[in-house]
């Protein structure tokens, strides 16, 4: 009995393995790869000041009272006799459990040692159920044996990270990691519930390899924080909208409410998007308004706490606090982390102008141009939305589409729509009736972005857009096999381009090929004659549209790539710079000595 039992038990646990094989690769896969990029970097100033807030939020002060790095300005705010920094504590409170498992873990073997693990486990994983879904014997010892070798062949260069200085940018920078691999996983789940299996493994590499969410997820920023709250608030409106089943809805408000704790302004739009859909295109009882008002009450209250705390006023908000302007000195901590201003500084500068690096542009702040920047224009180092992922340009034939062959929107697309309507109305609103130039504020706000990342929800919204349009879905689904081909030959080429003409204009080189990747993209699609039902044949163009994809997506995924090396290697000295897999560690310092 007890044998049939088990038998029985080993057998759903086998169908259920071979139903969630796909959503189990993505976000094994997913851990895997930002580990394997993930270190001690701090990619921006704004960092320090999070590692403080986090600090002494271990020591049990929201107030800044000791330094665990370098804090003179910055984005803090003085209330009453106490220094805050204006960041959401929600990824923080999220980072505590982390923190003190992996302190745990440090007293009996090492935390550093655990992380690789679970890197090595995660590429075990990946082994095992390719060798499952292939259908080879002896699946589990395959993935035994990469597991081993993966952990073998770091720990011949094993050096642990101190624990003690690193732990809590450590911690962030993990529970980000997790989110971010949850993002990929909640695009894969949403886009297949749009448009079929095919394209929401598309989707979810092209959110992982194709858009900077892969780069916040190695940060300290609150970024992947607010795209994974708002992505399930999607996910959920559609579930809502497929079953019609209100738990779904009432789950999308508490993450919206949730988002505005993590980001004021994104989750505001969030909310009153849901708020549109729901009431004023529904017919809704009293019982359903006063359901959702409590709902949303609810998860605003960790937004009215935190208010509380600091300011002492629940409705008042951290972020709209004007800054201090006085230099600011804090006690510190035991293991400080104080930034390096090497010999090799000169040099870095001197190489990022070889890069393309510029330092002063001009910026106009006229509304229309604003957006113009956000979305399709070069500004000193920074890159519009499709300029990063030109393969989005085809969310723009979308709208073409609508208009020549009068395609019926269904409620998704509405809601899209609204949600994208709000987000910039929201922006212009500040701007008109209150003069602040928020949108002005993210294109300004550091010479050396990779993108604008308060609009980082666009690149989903635009994701979907374009495959809206049938002959785009089509070539994913049938061409799939190619376009990965494609992406990979011109992404080794790309590699290869940049390592033999080193040092190259990247930035200038990038800015010229991925205007003539938009508008040939654009140009193709929109003189591609609508194909009469039944006819199968491909014609030249279709050719065309299967390469300029391969070539756009592989173009977005160098651009990350090396936005990436280029913060690595010239932000901070090596030994600052510990990546968490020990051979990535030693050649981040090769390079850097040999470069430098």
């Amino acid at each position: 009995m007890n044998e049939k039992m088990l038998n029985k038990e080993i057998n759903v646990i086998r169908k259920r393995l071979e139903s969630n094989l796909v959503p189990l690769l993505i976000f094994f896969g997913s851990i895997f790869l930002l580990i394997t990029f993930s270190g001690t970097r701090l990619f921006f100033s704004d960092e320090g000041i999070i590692l403080d807030q986090f600090y002494n939020l271990i020591q049990g002060s929201l107030a800044l009272k000791m330094a665990k790095i370098d804090t003179a300005r910055g984005v803090l705010i003085t209330v009453g006799n106490n220094l805050f920094g204006v960041f959401s504590y929600s990824l923080l409170i999220l980072s505590l459990p982390v923190f003190y498992f992996l302190r745990l873990i440090e007293s009996v073997y090492g935390a550093h040692l655990f992380i690789l693990q679970i890197w090595a486990f995660c590429g075990g994983m990946i082994v095992y159920l390719i060798a499952w879904d292939r259908k080879f014997k002896h699946t589990l010892l395959y993935g035994i044996i990469a597991y081993f070798l993966l952990v073998y062949s770091n720990l011949i260069y094993f050096k642990p990270i101190y624990f003690p200085k690193w732990g809590e940018l450590l911690s962030i920078e993990l529970t980000n990691i997790f989110i971010m691999s949850f993002i990929v996983l909640v695009v894969f789940l949403l886009f297949r519930k749009l448009f079929g299996q095919k394209i929401g493994i598309f989707a979810s590499f092209f959110a992982l390899l194709a858009t900077p969410f892969s780069f916040y997820a190695i940060t300290l920023k609150h970024h992947s924080l607010t795209i994974f709250l708002t992505l399930l608030a999607f996910y959920c409106f559609y579930k809502y909208y497929e079953q019609r089943e209100d738990k779904f809805l009432y789950l999308a408000y508490l993450f919206s409410g949730l988002c505005v704790w993590t980001r004021t302004l994104d989750g505001a739009v969030l909310l009153a998007s849901l708020v549109i859909a729901d009431i004023f295109v529904s017919k809704r009882s009293i019982k359903h308004l006063v359901s959702i008002f409590i709902i949303i009450l609810l998860s605003l209250l960790p937004f009215f706490l935190f208010n509380y705390l600091i300011m002492g006023n629940p409705f008042s908000i951290v972020e709209n606090t004007p800054l201090t302007d006085i230099n600011t000195t804090l006690v510190t901590a035991k293991d400080f982390i104080s930034l390096e201003v090497t010999k090799t500084n000169i040099k870095q500068v001197e190489l990022l102008n070889e890069l393309g690096y510029v330092w002063t542009g001009n910026i106009k702040g006229y509304w229309i141009e604003i957006l113009g920047y956000t979305l399709f224009f070069k500004l000193i180092n920074t890159s519009g939305v499709f300029l990063v992922s030109p393969f989005l340009i085809l969310s723009v034939t979308f709208i073409i589409y609508i208009l020549i062959r009068k395609i019926k929107l269904n409620a998704i697309d509405k809601f899209f729509g609204l949600y994208v309507l709000l987000l910039f109305g929201a922006y212009f609103i500040l701007y008109k009736f209150f003069n602040k130039n928020a949108l002005m504020s993210i294109i300004t706000d550091t010479p050396m972005e990779l993108e604008y990342r308060y609009l980082l929800i666009l690149y989903v919204i635009l994701l979907y857009f374009a495959l809206r349009i049938d002959r785009v879905k089509e070539i994913i689904e049938k061409k799939s096999e190619t376009v990965i081909q494609l992406y990979g030959i011109i992404l080794i080429i790309f590699i290869i381009y940049f390592i033999v003409g080193f040092p190259i204009e990247f930035i200038k080189i990038y800015y010229y090929v991925s205007i003539i990747i938009l508008v040939s993209l654009f140009l193709t699609m929109t003189t591609y004659p609508h194909r009469k039902k039944g006819k199968k044949t491909v014609d030249f163009r279709e050719k065309v549209l299967v390469f300029l994809i391969s070539f756009s997506i592989a173009l977005a995924t160098a651009f990350l790539l090396f936005y990436y090396w280029a913060v690595t290697i010239s932000y901070i000295s090596p030994s600052q710079n510990l990546a968490i897999i020990p051979i990535l560690n030693y050649f981040i310092e090769w390079m850097y000595q040999t470069i430098i």
